[in-house]
């Protein structure tokens, strides 16, 4: 059986053009130690981490689209550099296509061996799910229970962003979205 160190990409992961672009372009800027990466899809490629985060070695490593298997396939390029931290928020597009959540949450575990072997020194901030449409909630809310006991079972920080994102119908709240996800 393979393990997780073996996946360069999983077999049912189909890189685009656009992932294509955005992971050249980060092989054309590598990271070093002492950065501070956010990992992720469109919801950290949309973030201006920098700007945010001005006197911090912050580089962002968002890929609109991209689910966890994508990351697992990217994952040697920050694992290279074994940076200072990783923020990790990713799963979301993979519950769009596979609500019980279980292939990513295979490719989630497989990421967090990976970083653990790969770069051990590097703090992890395992970021939740945040809502999306009112019909996503029992899934976005399995998801995130996933996430933080796969947190604690690898000794990394849980970011419950969740709870503060969430409007009362089940939705994100209208004042942090533009289209129900973003």
């Amino acid at each position: 059986s393979r393990t997780a160190q073996d996946v360069a990409a999983p077999p049912s992961f189909e890189p685009g053009p656009y992932y294509r672009m955005r992971t050249e372009l980060f092989a054309a800027a590598p990271l070093s130690a002492r950065d501070i990466v956010f990992l992720g899809d469109s919801l950290t490629e949309g973030g201006e981490w920098g700007d945010l985060f001005p006197h911090q070695f912050v580089r962002d490593r968002g890929i609109s689209g991209d689910t966890a298997a994508g990351v697992l396939a990217r994952l040697g390029q920050v694992t290279a550099a074994r940076p200072r931290a990783v923020f990790l928020l990713i799963g979301t597009n993979d519950l769009a296509m596979d609500p019980s959540g279980r292939q990513s949450l295979a490719h989630y575990r497989a990421i967090l061996e990976r970083l653990r072997k790969e770069a051990p020194e590097t703090h992890v901030f395992v970021q939740s799910l945040l809502p999306r449409a009112a019909p996503f909630r029992p899934a976005i809310e399995s998801y995130n229970a996933a996430l933080a006991a796969l947190s604690r079972e690898f000794g990394h920080t849980f970011i419950d962003l969740y709870p503060a994102f969430l409007a009362d119908d089940g939705s994100l709240r209208d004042e942090f979205t533009v289209d129900g996800v973003h």
